[in-house]
């Protein structure tokens, strides 16, 4: 099968690459690059996502497992649509103020302007 698919174009390669994704999950450019047999191509994924019009291309999302904004909705929608689950975020702590040395309710004063010199 090898032989075969070192013969196909790189965009047949990611077509078929993509048609291997299974329902409800997702891969990486990288990761389709990578098995389309050019790894450092990505930006080539991306192209030839454009081109191919019948592939469910909302399986295909950043390194990271966010979707591009301009599609980020739809995207969402057909993944949940095959039983996709988006990953919990981990809940960031928010870092505290220090105290000022006022007070909190201090009232501040005006600042004055500088006098002119003429």
């Amino acid at each position: 099968m090898r032989a075969a698919l070192s013969r196909m174009s790189f965009t047949k390669r990611v077509e078929y690459e993509i048609f291997r994704i299974p329902r409800g999950t997702t891969r990486s450019y990288g990761e389709i690059a990578l098995r389309a047999g050019k790894p450092g191509a990505p930006r080539a994924v991306v192209a030839a996502l454009r081109v191919l019009l019948d592939v469910p291309w909302w399986r295909v999302a950043r390194k990271d497992g966010t979707f591009a904004p301009q599609v980020a909705r739809e995207q969402e929608q057909l993944l949940r649509q095959e039983g996709w689950k988006p990953p919990r975020k981990p809940r960031r702590k928010a870092a505290r103020k220090p105290p000022s040395k006022r007070g909190p309710k201090a009232e501040r004063k005006p600042r004055r302007k500088p006098a002119r010199k003429v």
